[in-house]
């Protein structure tokens, strides 16, 4: 996402970018000389965001400036003209999903509900990620139509195809050469099901000891389902854990793995899906929600709930060389679809339909 922020704060015209200091991303996102940062001392997406926020702006920008808000939460209170980027709504449609715990659900849907509708509510622009998102959007609050635009991701030229060489140089020390393997990758919320991703596995591949699976879980405590279900499988030597990687070293094993198994239960847009394709790995995913929409037919559609399905795609995956090169091949050509350039282009010409002042842009892509 960092991408697309970065993209939009090179604009030709003076730009002041509001940033919350926050530990895990100390660093500018720009270097541009028309970007001013403002360290705030509140969380980031927290009560502070919502409550405190606005009264801070108005004191900085005029009802002629723009504030975007690229998560969800648009301050309460703020003048200034405004946009916000909606990424999905699942803490309104499917909460149950992002909080699995009914008291935490209790406690924090609330706020994160009050604040969605808020924001769609008082947003002059609401951008979204994918026309599911929008579509869900609309579901939520049916009157913002006429203000709600798609502006599709894009994905970091980062994610390519790579020599067979450097990407087992780079990722041996996680996957031993010689192995072939599938990558689940997600934050580890019930969302993303890799409960019955790893399943899946162990149906798929009961005695076949040169086939392991690499499950990267970023960024959150392992959920007590998976623990249970791994401890059940005793697959110790062939399934593998891990709480994340470089990104240089991600690049790498999508290009090693046999293919990317994501049978998300939701998700409004999708990045791992793109990231993948870009490289030339093959993708098992969702028939469900956004994803259709960002693999095309450049990928293997399954029921997210039917691990027997999602099994057989994966033995479809081993047995098949020439369905693994057809779906990389095809994975390549529609990630090559999706750029940030032409998603700031965009976002822009958004921008400009609330803030006339301005100036068109033309980017290369």
């Amino acid at each position: 996402m960092e991408e697309r922020r970065r993209g939009l704060l090179s604009m030709p015209v003076r730009c002041e970018a509001i940033r919350a200091a926050y530990p895990l991303n100390p660093r500018a996102l720009s270097r541009a000389p028309n970007v001013t940062e403002w360290i705030l001392g509140g969380k980031p997406n927290s009560p502070w965001t919502y409550f405190r926020m606005g009264s801070w702006l108005n004191a900085r920008l005029s009802r002629d400036d723009l504030f975007h808000a690229p998560y969800r939460i648009l301050p309460r209170g703020l003048n200034a003209k405004s946009a916000i980027t909606i990424h999905d709504v699942m803490q309104i449609v499917c909460p149950e999903l992002v909080f699995p715990n009914p008291v935490i659900r209790a406690v924090v849907q609330p706020f994160w509900s009050t604040t969605i509708r808020s924001a769609i509510r008082r947003a002059d622009r609401i951008v979204a990620v994918s026309q599911h998102s929008a579509d869900d959007t609309l579901r939520v609050d049916p009157s913002c139509g006429s203000r709600l635009r798609v502006t599709l991701n894009g994905k970091s030229p980062s994610f390519r195809p790579m020599a067979k060489a450097d990407a087992e140089q780079l990722s041996a020390s996680i996957v031993p050469l010689g192995r072939r393997f599938f990558v689940v990758i997600g934050g580890g919320y019930p969302n993303k099901n890799h409960v019955t991703a790893v399943s899946a596995f162990a149906k798929a591949f009961p005695g076949s000891e040169d086939i392991c699976l690499l499950v990267i879980q970023r960024r959150r405590t392992l959920p007590k389902e998976l623990r249970q279900v791994l401890r059940r499988l005793r697959f110790d030597s062939r399934i593998q854990v891990r709480r994340d990687v470089r990104n240089d070293e991600l690049v790498a094993l999508y290009n090693r793995a046999e293919a990317l198994v994501f049978p998300s239960l939701y998700e409004g847009f999708g990045l791992p899906v793109l990231e993948a394709m870009a490289c030339g790995c093959p993708v098992i995913c969702s028939n469900v929600t956004s994803l259709p929409e960002v693999a095309g037919k450049a990928a293997l559609f399954v029921e997210p709930k039917n691990d027997e399905a999602i099994a057989e795609a994966m033995r479809r995956i081993v047995e098949d060389d020439n369905l693994r090169q057809s779906l990389a091949q095809k994975g390549v050509q529609r990630a090559a679809l999706f750029d940030w350039r032409k998603t700031v282009v965009e976002t822009v010409l958004v921008y400009r339909e609330i803030a006339s002042w301005l100036p068109n842009i033309k980017l290369a892509l």
